[in-house]
């Protein structure tokens, strides 16, 4: 119960500075920042009606002007007789004249005649920019306006927004048809039209200069706070957008609220501009939108809507801003005010809280911990208490240690006494056990093995052959090579050995190192037959220590090889009788020095007349 009382004393003080602090504090900001966004809110409306309003009107001027151009032309080759009199011309002469519109005018990319014909052999007398449009072009571009024309001869045909690939921009198509006093009645006869193809572009270059961002991308522009201006047909998909990749690739937008709405105005025949908010989703994020809209009648029943959409909440950054200076401020306040709080409780809760952080670091084995507490009440004698159990429990921790590192040397200096007087039965194999132990430890050590794997090895080492106390004195110190027979009877020490030591619980997991140590990785060891990682770890780096002790050692049956001679033996079996990364661990203590001290010491002792 001590330890909850600091902070109950804590809470106890902020529950009462804190609110009478802060509370007015936040009601006065976020009063001032709904006041701020609302007029923001209110702002922005205000823009985004006057972009789209000015768009719209842009764009009905644009189209209003080449319409009446295009007609102008048709009246006045009504006035000298048709397209009869023009064609009657010759041909340098009235290319000349065509062409010099198109040279006046950037903007216009097509201006031509089709005269008065049949359907079947429709011409076109025209000049256009080859550079912006190509002849199949003309073809498909025109042949629509001169059906649409035939229908209604009573207007200027004003064709959609249409993508020009030669020239990578969108374009409409106007075509005027020409009065004559006195039309065929027959009605396959096309009447004489003149024809125009107008750029777009300075349209997208008005979108782009309302849409205020430089930023081109459309998922950049809606997630930036930025306003984006374009353009949709009644349809909902979009022709005209900062984005030129919406245009190109055809985009649906009639699920967003303001196009929906724009939709929704033009069927029932209201054009006033309107804005409204509106949510889209963009990934995974539903963003909040303020949108506006209002309408480009380009013609009569062609109507356009110019959209102008920005994202609020980034919008609004500003709004943002105020929101984490309000926050900043807060947070500022509620830090002094805390600070007095928690001063007055630290004064309070802070012996207890150095008494419990010293129990908590003796109750994790910190025995060495002591706590000081500079009190004369019971908090002080609660310290001092402490800090006598603590060493009290170190005592007895430190005299543990002691023996059990007591009980770890007896155990070793047995085990390596049992190992020098089984090497000891025979002359050639004295210290035969404790340099294999040595070899095992420094590969081990190569190998990257754990502190506790390589202290398994090395008593797993010492022991390997300790079932060869099983093995008859007459076999084990043979001179001479073993028969098949004796043979077969030495090859039983490593179950024997296994078996002496699987019965004390304490050693059975040295017995892997014992038992397996003369297993090969192709499976034709002893005394299982087991294969590559069937073969424990321990027992392979055995075998190798094993292998090349006896190598570098004279025996009976061979002198002794040098270090380097007795590797490459060893190389040669790699793979078949030993792990070639346990002989590469070997080579490298090689080369390192570290098999030095081992095989100097046991030339010391030959030439003493020890091994």
């Amino acid at each position: 119960m001590q330890l909850k009382k600091p902070t109950k004393i804590l809470y106890t003080f902020l529950a009462v500075i804190l609110p009478l602090s802060i509370l007015p504090l936040m009601a006065i900001s976020w009063k001032l920042i709904g006041i701020g966004r609302e007029s923001m809110r209110l702002n922005e409306r205000a823009e985004q009606l006057r972009s789209v309003v000015l768009v719209a009107n842009e764009l009905q001027t644009y189209i209003g002007g080449y319409r009446h151009q295009i007609a102008g032309i048709a009246r006045t080759l009504e006035a000298v007789g048709g397209a009869d009199v023009l064609l009657q011309q010759a041909e340098s002469v009235r290319n000349r004249q065509l062409a010099q519109f198109l040279e006046d005018d950037a903007n216009l990319i097509l201006l031509g005649i089709a005269p008065r014909s049949r359907e079947a052999d429709t011409r076109l007398v025209a000049q256009w920019d080859s550079k912006k449009i190509l002849g199949e072009e003309v073809r498909d571009t025109v042949g629509e306006a001169l059906k649409a024309v035939s229908r209604r001869l009573d207007r200027t045909y004003v064709s959609t927004p249409r993508y020009i690939p030669s020239s990578n921009e969108f374009a409409i198509v106007l075509a005027h048809p020409l009065q004559v006093a006195a039309a065929p009645s027959d009605q396959s006869y096309q009447p004489a039209v003149v024809l125009a193809v107008v750029s777009l572009e300075p349209i997208f270059n008005l979108v782009n200069v309302t849409s205020a961002s430089g930023n081109l991308n459309n998922e950049a522009l809606l997630r930036n706070g930025s306003r984006v201006v374009f353009l949709v047909d009644q349809h909902g998909r979009i022709l005209a957008h900062p984005d030129r990749a919406l245009v190109y690739t055809p985009t649906n937008v009639s699920d967003w609220g303001i196009v929906a709405k724009w939709q929704d105005t033009i069927a029932i025949d209201v054009s006033a501009p309107l804005a409204e908010p509106f949510e889209i989703r963009l990934g995974n994020d539903q963003l909040s939108m303020l949108g506006s809209c209002a309408t480009a009648l380009i013609a009569p029943e062609l109507p356009l809507g110019v959209i102008a959409v920005i994202n609020e909440e980034a919008a609004y950054s500003s709004v943002t801003t105020m929101i984490w200076q309000a926050l900043v401020l807060t947070f500022v306040t509620a830090l002094v005010a805390a600070g007095v709080g928690i001063l007055l409780a630290y004064w309070v809760t802070s012996p207890i809280a150095a008494v419990a952080h010293g129990a908590r670091a003796i109750a994790g084995g910190d025995f060495a911990r002591r706590i000081a507490v500079r009190s004369r009440s019971e908090i002080g004698q609660l310290a001092e208490d402490f800090n006598a159990m603590a060493e009290q429990i170190q005592r007895y921790i430190n005299d543990l240690r002691f023996a059990v590192n007591e009980n770890r040397e007896l155990f070793l200096g047995t085990v390596k006494a049992l190992a020098e007087a089984i090497d000891g039965k025979d002359p050639y194999t004295r210290g035969h056990s404790e340099r294999v132990k040595m070899y095992s430890v420094l590969m081990a050590e190569h190998m990257g093995l754990s502190q506790e794997e390589i202290e398994d090895i090395q008593v797993a080492a010492l022991l390997h052959d300790v079932g060869k106390i099983g093995i008859e004195d007459r076999i084990l110190k043979k001179p001479a090579a073993l028969t098949e027979e004796e043979y077969t009877i030495m090859k039983t020490h490593p179950e024997k050995g296994a078996k002496i030591m699987a019965e004390i619980p304490q050693m059975k997991k040295y017995v892997p190192g014992m038992y397996y140590h003369h297993e090969c990785m192709d499976g034709r060891g002893y005394p299982l037959g087991l294969k590559g990682d069937q073969i424990p770890l321990m027992a392979r780096i055995i075998s190798v220590a094993d292998t090349f002790d006896a190598m570098t050692t004279n025996r009976p049956y061979q002198r002794a090889m040098t270090p380097e001679v007795a590797v490459q033996k060893i190389w040669s079996f790699a793979g078949t009788r030993y792990d070639p990364s346990v002989v590469a661990a070997l080579e490298s203590a090689l080369k390192a020095g570290k098999l030095d001290e081992v095989i100097h010491g046991y030339q010391v002792a030959l030439a003493a007349g020890k091994a």
